[in-house]
């Protein structure tokens, strides 16, 4: 009897274990919040390499006479590429001027010119972000496709968005 009115309040360790659990419920909170931005990262990353493959397979699309002549076969971003002169004097472009405004264009996005300007998409030292035109000999259709690397928990994977433009079906 005597014990039990001696003590007032909450005890030391009842305060321990209630800092304790809440300790681990803010630690799994910003956890969460660190999966869902690397998440949104993700999926944000993941509709650039959309809009830059479609982007392309338009182009593609616009300029019937280079893709019909093979002239996008092999076609690869780089780094430093020069837009033809006809694009910015105004004089109409042939077909291959263009493919190389579009491999131009297409460059830029992947590997900014400017020191301040930043790309659509992620590289790292073994994962390059480049986009591709490759061609099928037996179809003749092209795969144009861009890779990059995707940010996962324990490092950087691969990621690669792709769609197949056919010439045998344009107007």
């Amino acid at each position: 009897m005597n014990r039990a009115r001696r003590q007032r309040g909450v005890g030391l360790i009842e305060v321990l274990l209630a800092v304790i659990l809440l300790s681990i419920g803010f630690l799994a909170s910003a956890r969460m919040q660190v999966q869902s931005m690397i998440h949104n990262q993700n999926a944000y990353a993941l509709s650039q390499a959309k809009y830059l493959v479609l982007d392309m397979s338009e182009r593609m699309r616009a300029n019937r006479d280079g893709l019909r002549g093979g002239l996008y076969e092999g076609l690869e971003t780089a780094a430093n590429t020069t837009e033809p002169g006809c694009v910015t004097g105004g004089s109409t472009c042939s077909a291959a001027e263009r493919v190389a405004a579009d491999r131009h264009a297409w460059s830029v996005a992947l590997h900014p010119t400017s020191a301040d300007a930043v790309p659509l998409l992620a590289s790292t030292a073994d994962i390059a972000a480049v986009g591709r035109v490759t061609r099928d000999a037996i179809g003749g259709a092209y795969s144009v496709s861009v890779t990059w690397a995707e940010r996962l928990d324990d490092g950087h994977a691969a990621r690669e968005v792709a769609v197949r433009v056919v010439p045998a079906y344009l107007p």
